[in-house]
């Protein structure tokens, strides 16, 4: 059984970071737009559009980038969890993710981006967004059982 915490608009203070590290998981996923991921212990992670080079450029080196797959978590829709930093939508976010959400009918899709935490469906599919760790929202993925579960810290 693997726990996963999974994080968005993730800034850089002192407090979230000291949260984040006494989180009991197995793992810290981020998904996009992650300040300092340098200092998350046991972190991996997509990238954003907020995301600058020296995060990249951590990720790349250490080999914590997920370009593919991350356990039973995947970027490129080859496993039945996806993860991706855009929201699927077809007025705002990203056209490509609800075209293979519709083409793929995955089991769950989580996402980034989005202030605002929250679950809904997309044909078939699950779809959760992580929401803001900077105002306390995060997600726990338990591989066990695909369980999602939407948390909020006081951080």
């Amino acid at each position: 059984m693997t726990k996963t915490a999974l994080i968005t608009l993730t800034p850089c203070k002192g407090d979230v970071i000291e949260f984040l590290n006494s989180l009991s998981v197995d793992y810290i996923v981020g998904l996009g737009d992650v300040e300092c991921p340098q200092y998350i212990s046991n972190y991996y992670g997509i990238l954003g559009e907020m995301d600058n080079i020296t995060t990249q450029k951590h990720l790349r080196q250490r080999n914590k980038l997920i370009t593919t797959t991350f356990g039973n978590l995947s970027v490129d829709f080859s496993t039945k969890i996806v993860i991706t930093h855009f929201q699927p939508r077809a007025s705002y976010g990203s056209q490509l993710i609800l075209g293979r959400i519709l083409s793929e009918s995955p089991e769950l899709l989580i996402h980034g981006h989005l202030r605002s935490q929250k679950e809904y469906s997309v044909g078939k599919t699950r779809v959760y967004s992580a929401g803001s760790l900077e105002d306390g929202y995060y997600l726990i993925f338990d591989s066990s059982n695909n369980s999602v579960e939407l948390e909020r810290a006081s951080h």
